[in-house]
């Protein structure tokens, strides 16, 4: 697994998230850095939103 430190630099997830935040930053996320994967609590949720947008 690759870190992709400047995404993580630029791009960090917001305090507190909610739910949806989390979600949304997961997507972005998976598409730009190999680092881990989504955690099982917002799987379904993550990929359900990726197909919405295109990105399988």
């Amino acid at each position: 697994m690759v870190l992709n430190r400047e995404w993580h630099r630029t791009h960090r997830m917001p305090p507190r998230a909610t739910r949806e935040q989390r979600i949304k930053w997961h997507v972005v996320h998976a598409a730009a850095c190999s680092c881990r994967p989504v955690p099982d609590s917002i799987k379904a949720d993550v990929e359900k939103l990726r197909k919405r947008r295109g990105k399988t």
